[in-house]
């Protein structure tokens, strides 16, 4: 008796894991289900030159955008953008309502939610418009007694100045449009923000100029990813946005977007750390 149950036991326990084991070997990996459904889900929200969308056709474009058109033609997928903010983009990526969320900075917070790829997508640097006649090459040369600085506050811009300057004065905005208001009626004299977003600002203002000052330290973003048990997507991407930086591609999608509005990129600092001077 006690043998047929013991055989029992061990039959029920065969057969159990015969099924379990498989529908978990066969899990589909996001990257297998781009490629059976044919579509690449990212998230956008209004932020340029990162995202940008047309009110009168509604159609999106910005870096990020271009950078998925390039992931989702290499997987013979087509783009979907998926609308959402910043602070539900964690939380969009974890319901699997969107694939990737790009120029998203790879903090540790995040990495206790999501997954990033090894390879970043590419740098930014704290930026500085200035007026188009100033000599200034250096934190040093900025923060200088009676030069106004405009911080949007609470940002990791406004610790970052609020650190480094000792003599100028520091004038903090509720947003970046407030600050470049404020350079544009010259109650400033200098914005500081990400340089990208800076020049985008200065396409509109068309007054000075935007620098890096020295010294210059890059700031590394990414792209958020589900975390997964099947690392094959996290892999891919990372692989991808590694060929992407060496061929100079951030760079080639960042001047065309400026192109876009009118924007000559030449001498304006680009996404390719190495490049800049």
């Amino acid at each position: 008796m006690n043998t047929t149950r013991r055989a029992f036991v061990a039959v029920s326990a065969a057969v159990l894991a015969s099924i379990a084991m498989p529908a978990f070997a066969q899990v589909a990996s996001t990257l297998d289900r781009i490629k059976q459904d044919k579509q690449l889900r990212i998230g956008v929200t209004s932020a340029e030159p990162w995202f940008f969308k047309d009110p009168m056709t509604e159609k999106w474009t910005g870096v990020g955008v271009a950078m998925g058109e390039k992931l989702a033609a290499n997987l013979g997928a087509t783009l979907v953008p998926v609308e959402t903010t910043w602070a539900n983009a964690v939380a969009a990526l974890q319901a699997n309502q969107i694939d990737l969320m790009f120029v998203l900075d790879p903090t540790e917070e995040r990495r206790k939610a999501i997954d990033f790829p090894e390879a970043p997508l590419f740098y930014y640097a704290m930026g500085a418009l200035v007026s188009g006649d100033s000599q200034a090459k250096s934190w040093e040369d900025i923060d200088k007694a009676g030069t106004r600085i405009g911080v949007t506050l609470g940002t990791s811009l406004d610790k970052n100045i609020t650190a480094m300057v000792k003599n100028a004065e520091i004038n903090r905005f509720s947003n970046n449009d407030e600050a470049i208001a404020a350079f544009a009626s010259k109650r400033v004299d200098v914005v500081v923000q990400f340089h990208p977003a800076l020049v985008v600002q200065y396409s509109r203002l068309k007054l000075g100029k935007v620098i890096l000052p020295t010294l210059v330290n890059p700031v590394p973003t990414s792209a958020g990813l589900r975390k997964e048990a099947n690392p094959a997507f996290r892999d891919w991407v990372s692989e991808q946005f590694a060929s992407f930086y060496k061929q100079g591609v951030p760079d080639q999608i960042f001047g065309a977007y400026l192109k876009s509005k009118n924007i000559d990129p030449t001498g304006i600092p680009g996404l390719v750390k190495e490049a800049w001077k």
